[in-house]
């Protein structure tokens, strides 16, 4: 396929995508000021984080995706609507993600205001003179040699049986 198609493709892709998720939108939420209002009742019904939830109805497509790449094409529903549906779930994973550290940051703003404070832009830990904590605080995969320089701990002697 050459790229300008690929391109044309994508867009397109798009397209169907916003179409299915506004769609949807309609048809579960029922909230227009909750776009997981369908993810969140189902999550207190069972007891479950909602994107337990989101990731079980994906799933369900992940697996129609699956039988046709095995070979399967006689299908309920297009693979490719299946595949827009995974695209859908997706984005909406990565709003309630957004949501879930919105909220925390709003429930704990403090916290927050200290986080922001220690962390550099690259997300490394800083200390007071913004010197990066990454060599002090990482065992640099060998945790019992940091933790025999840390306590000086000696190897200890041969000892010889009599």
């Amino acid at each position: 396929m050459k790229t300008s198609t690929m391109r044309d493709l994508t867009e397109d892709i798009l397209h169907q995508v916003k179409e299915m998720r506004d769609r949807g939108q309609e048809e579960y939420a029922h909230d227009e000021d909750n776009v997981f209002a369908n993810f969140d009742r189902v999550s207190n019904l069972l007891e479950v984080d909602r994107k337990k939830v989101l990731m079980t109805y994906m799933l369900k497509h992940i697996d129609g995706i699956s039988a046709y790449i095995k070979g399967h094409e006689s299908q309920r529903e297009d693979v490719t609507g299946r595949i827009t549906d995974c695209i859908v779930y997706l984005m909406l994973l990565w709003g309630m993600i957004e949501d879930d550290s919105i909220s925390r940051k709003e429930s704990n703003p403090s916290m927050h205001r200290m986080w922001d404070r220690i962390q550099s832009p690259d997300g490394s830990l800083l200390d007071d003179s913004n010197d990066l904590l990454a060599d002090r605080i990482q065992p640099n995969d060998n945790l019992q040699e940091m933790r025999k320089e840390r306590d000086r701990i000696k190897e200890p002697e041969d000892v010889g049986t009599t």
